[in-house]
């Protein structure tokens, strides 16, 4: 019976039809009172793992609380281990980590490599999905340590491709790439190095190699066809149709991106269905369909929602409850303390009580003490950090902290392929306000001017004075179009600031360029100097006016 079962648990990782039906066939005709524990332990978690397979999440947890506890430790922590699985699964995320923080204190026992598959594999997904890359490429490489089985070795390494393409180089991750695709080709891991290559076609869609995706959709299709797993079905359609549509098919592009659509899994935020829903979009708008540019623009939206909502959710679960057992540590240790001071006290007290009093007035001082200098560290912290990022007369972005906010935004945009715009402005014989009125008057004006922008931008446009009178604007999802209206409003309000209540009155105009990454590339410095270009024609033609570099 133990080795049936042992056997069942490898079917569960290569077939998943077969494990169900073998699973039902042997719940219905083995006899519980003939089984050990460990035996029914080991069989209620194969029949909890039936239920997960379809769905029923509810009643695998079910199973799992009136399971009777294992003699076995490390079959207690597989059954610990898809508790917290489940968990992820639906959602609760809180209880997930709490449970991820038992097991990983149970690490130094997870002796066995499959065991330890088992049981931590969803621990390293789940820290890859909250980018806590380096945690899990920890697990993996103690996982390594233990593991000389090509599937298992296969199975750990292709959990941590996603860390390395996050956090190296493309070249780096490539080889690694080649490396895990050969290992799980030989230990004979379909299901896995289909997962590998599928991702790897999307991290290709984001390198724009889009002749490899299509090669990799060729070699691989019939093999992904034959295991019937909705994700790999709608993540090589959905790849191979982005790269198409790239590469000018539109014909071909549309039929993969349907097909992708009809094998969509509709309870998982998968990269597969947001590329498919990407692809519609884009074909919608190549071919003038405004009825399904609403629909799939909406879809795409919904799905970004739902992927960034989840990723929010998991990156709070896992501060919640890494601050709890934090919390739990902290009050324990904070018990032992009072216990021994207490102690102490006491001793002290009986010994001469005078001296128990001035300990005490020495650790309110101390304790005073510190909190008056940790108080003073904090503002002059927040102190220096203002000044080395803000205009001190302007209160906005200086030139340093500007460039650092436009880089990150611009990366931002090329990554998820958003629309970017930059404006670049300077008041129009601004010398010559400084030189005729006096250096404070031209101080007033570069406060009202930014003041009165300020109003038309939304929060997450990056506003900098990167000169004496030149400013720059970065505008993320902003196309140059709506970027030259924000221009042409902005100068609008400079030429109306009201100079009437001084004694000689003057007037304020700028000249504006704006540029655009759809024409320049999201290179900043490229940006800018488009832009730059583009207000020298605005002050070549007159000043006071816009121009757009294309």
């Amino acid at each position: 019976m133990s080795e049936r079962l042992n056997e069942l648990d490898e079917i569960r990782l290569k077939d998943r039809h077969g494990f169900s039906q073998q699973v039902s066939l042997l719940k219905n005709s083995v006899s519980t009172t003939t089984l050990t524990n460990d035996q029914l332990a080991h069989l209620s978690l194969l029949y909890a793992w039936d239920k997960v397979l379809s769905g029923d999440f509810n009643q695998a947890l079910s199973i799992l609380e009136e399971a009777a506890g294992p003699d076995n430790k490390q079959l207690l922590l597989r059954i610990q281990g898809l508790k917290v699985n489940i968990h992820i699964l639906s959602y609760r995320y809180t209880e997930a980590f709490i449970g991820i923080e038992q097991l990983l204190k149970a690490l130094p026992s997870l002796t066995n490599e499959l065991t330890y598959y088992q049981v931590i594999g969803q621990v390293i997904l789940l820290f890859n999905n909250i980018e806590r890359y380096d945690l899990a490429q920890q697990l993996i490489e103690q996982g390594l340590k233990i593991s000389q089985a090509s599937d298992i070795r296969c199975r750990l390494q292709a959990l941590g491709l996603q860390g390395i393409y996050k956090t190296s180089d493309f070249q780096h991750y490539d080889a690694s790439f080649t490396d895990v695709n050969s290992l799980c080709e030989q230990a004979e891991e379909t299901i896995f190095n289909l997962l590998v290559i599928r991702n790897h076609m999307f991290y290709l869609l984001e390198q724009q190699q889009y002749p490899p995706v299509l090669r990799l959709y060729t070699d691989y299709i019939s093999q992904v066809l034959n295991t019937n797993y909705p994700i790999l079905n709608a993540g090589f359609q959905a790849a191979a149709a982005e790269a198409l549509l790239k590469q000018g098919d539109l014909v071909a592009a549309d039929k993969l991106a349907r097909a992708a659509e009809q094998s969509l899994p509709t309870d998982r935020h998968d990269p597969a269905v947001l590329a498919s829903y990407r692809v519609l979009y884009l074909l919608a708008q190549a071919e003038g369909n405004f009825n399904n540019l609403l629909f799939y623009g909406e879809k795409r939206r919904e799905t970004e929602l739902a992927i960034a909502k989840e990723k929010a959710s998991q990156q709070l679960a896992y501060q919640l409850a890494t601050g709890e057992s934090r919390l739990k540590e902290q009050r324990i240790q904070l018990l032992d303390k009072d216990n021994e001071l207490l102690t102490l006290e006491r001793n002290l007290y009986q010994q001469q009580a005078e001296n128990r009093y001035l300990f005490l007035i020495i650790i309110s001082g101390f304790t005073l003490l510190l909190a008056v200098l940790s108080y003073r560290g904090l503002t002059r912290s927040q102190r220096f950090r203002r000044l080395a990022e803000f205009d001190q007369l302007t209160g906005i972005s200086n030139r340093h902290h500007f460039y650092q906010q436009a880089n990150i935004a611009a990366k931002y945009c090329e990554q998820n392929q958003r629309p970017l715009s930059v404006v670049v402005f300077d008041l129009d014989y601004f010398k010559k306000i400084n030189d005729t009125y006096g250096h404070a008057m031209g101080d007033w004006a570069l406060q009202q001017v930014v003041a009165c922008c300020r109003n038309f931008m939304r929060n997450s446009d990056i506003f900098g004075r990167v000169g004496g009178e030149e400013f720059a604007i970065v505008l993320p999802d902003c196309t140059a179009d709506k970027a030259e209206m924000l221009a042409e409003i902005c100068r609008d309000a400079i030429a109306a600031i009201d100079t009437s209540h001084f004694s000689s009155p003057f007037t304020l105009t700028a000249s504006f360029g704006v540029s655009e990454a759809a024409h320049d590339g999201y290179d900043i410095s490229a940006l800018l100097d488009s832009a730059d270009k583009a207000l020298y024609k605005a002050k070549d033609n007159g000043r006071n006016q816009v121009w757009c570099s294309n």
